[in-house]
């Protein structure tokens, strides 16, 4: 046993157990309590989590709080700042064009959760749903072949392009199954249990690293500090816990051609009085050659709404804005619903 403790990576051996090998794991793993026995596992707790009762074996931990929950009346998010008067005044100000929201998971991941499951949302109203799973799938395409020009880290990738593929087609798998009608209930079911995998949520970081590599003249301006844009993206995009930035977020959006409006719960209040900030990212002509851009824009309390008709056939209503809305909070990033 003592030659196998040198051997093991010290962040992985727990005092006093035995290693399991592969068969041993695969005929417990059903039955969680005879892995978590205290005994038998490498398994690390989560940070700040407490998962060995005073006996010193295994206790189950807390529940995970769910991907994504069920739609809430925005106006009941006041009940979460009950000290921040400004952000109340701001939410109330979203409620005039905004009736109910979804919460997401703060894990890290929340912003593409929730920016991946509101396109699923907008796929499965669409008329001709399945002309937009082609027109998205040929976008993962051409990221393919850009990611493929790259050079990738083996530790990371034991096989860069057959990664790329078999993710690429969990991905396929799941537009074209709402395209082909899933309805909203059961891909809300779907969410509840977590059927989005973790891989595809690393297709979509590595899709916005794709981007912002391939473009480095486009976001090198952008990218803080005297870090270059592979650390940037190594430290900021490829992690699975690391939350998204501005410029994550507008890479994906170019990357995928899906346009992307956010709402934004932060520091509002200016000289002309409290207002919420709006982002709207909008991706390049179809032809390839036109410039992206994004639109940066306030409104407030003295802000009349217009009338907004949801299109039924792209991403865009009918006034030229995106249907895809979220609601950026400094912990979380959630999904909106128009009135």
């Amino acid at each position: 046993m003592s030659g196998q403790k040198k051997n093991l990576p010290h962040d992985l051996f727990r005092h006093d157990s035995v290693p399991l090998n592969k068969n041993e794991y695969f005929s417990l793993w059903k039955n969680w309590n005879q892995l978590l026995d205290g005994k038998r596992t490498y398994l690390r707790p989560l940070r700040d989590r407490r998962v060995l009762s005073v006996s010193g074996v295994f206790r189950r931990p807390l529940a995970r709080p769910w991907a994504l929950e069920f739609q809430e009346p925005l106006l009941d998010l006041v009940e979460d700042y009950p000290d921040n008067d400004i952000v109340q005044e701001m939410i109330k100000i979203l409620c005039q064009r905004y009736v109910h929201f979804k919460r997401t998971r703060g894990d890290g991941s929340c912003f593409y959760r929730a920016f991946f499951f509101s396109y699923l949302e907008n796929l499965g109203q669409m008329q001709d749903s399945q002309a937009e799973v082609t027109r998205l799938m040929e976008h993962v395409a051409v990221s393919r072949e850009n990611f493929c020009r790259l050079k990738w880290d083996k530790a990371y990738f034991l096989n860069p392009e057959e990664y790329f593929s078999s993710v690429a087609s969990e991905l396929n798998h799941l537009v074209n199954s709402v395209a082909n009608g899933l309805s909203s209930d059961e891909l809300q079911k779907r969410s509840l249990q977590e059927m989005m995998p973790l891989r595809v949520i690393s297709l979509l970081r590595l899709l916005a690293e794709t981007e912002i590599r391939t473009r480095i003249d486009d976001y090198k301006p952008f990218i803080p500090g005297k870090v270059n844009v592979n650390q940037y993206c190594w430290k900021e995009v490829r992690p699975l816990d690391v939350k998204a930035s501005a410029l994550a977020m507008r890479a994906l959006t170019y990357a995928l051609g899906i346009p992307l409006r956010l709402e934004t719960l932060g520091e509002g209040l200016t000289a002309g009085g409290l207002q919420v900030k709006r982002l709207d990212f909008f991706p390049r002509s179809e032809s390839g050659k036109g410039a992206f851009h994004i639109v940066r824009s306030y409104w407030s309390s003295t802000t009349t709404p217009e009338p907004l008709e949801i299109g039924s056939g792209s991403l865009m209503s009918s006034d030229g804005t995106p249907l895809l809305t979220l609601l950026c909070r400094p912990d979380n990033c959630d999904i909106l619903y128009r009135k």
